[in-house]
């Protein structure tokens, strides 16, 4: 009787387990920071995010890059939840000693604050034209299609509408 209840009760932690990775985030290889529907995203935000992505990080993503870690941290600054100052994340990054996982973090953070500043360089009001979770899309699109070696390309139509299109509305007067 002993060893029937211990299965039992065996059978029922290892399915607690098992369904609890669905709600911990990096625990299942599916599971996306974003994944906005199409008709969501906004084409001049995610284009500007997705080419000054590439620009920035292509030769230094590998297969081994965490970039569901780098997304979450362009996320969580977009989303206001980065409450330390960024010279401060700054300093600690550069100093090293940190975990890969870690370090694609915070890269993640001041990636995403560099982006914003470069948006409001064009305009004082750029950044208020433009869609955080389509720039979020953007980020993580581009990272992940550089970790995969495939990104697209400078005259991709998408892209390059995208880019002209935020460029008319940041730098018009």
């Amino acid at each position: 009787m002993l060893k029937k209840i211990s299965i039992l009760l065996f059978s029922i932690v290892l399915t607690a387990c098992s369904s609890i990775t669905a709600y911990i985030p990096f625990m299942s290889d599916d599971k996306k920071v974003i994944n906005l529907d199409k008709d969501k995203i906004d084409q001049k935000s995610y284009s500007a995010a997705y080419e000054a992505t590439v620009v920035t990080y292509k030769g230094r993503v590998n297969e081994h890059f965490y970039v569901d870690n780098f997304a979450s941290g362009a996320n969580d600054w977009y989303l206001g939840r980065i409450l330390v100052p960024i010279k401060q994340i700054q300093d600690k990054l550069y100093s090293g000693g940190h975990d890969s996982d870690v370090y694609a973090y915070y890269s993640g953070v001041l990636h995403a604050e560099a982006l914003q500043n470069n948006f409001n360089r064009l305009s004082p009001d750029c950044w208020r034209k433009l869609d955080s979770p389509s720039v979020t899309q953007g980020i993580y699109d581009a990272m992940r299609d550089l970790k995969k070696g495939n990104v697209r390309s400078d005259d991709d139509d998408y892209i390059a509408k995208g880019s002209d299109e935020l460029l008319k509305v940041c730098t018009s007067r």
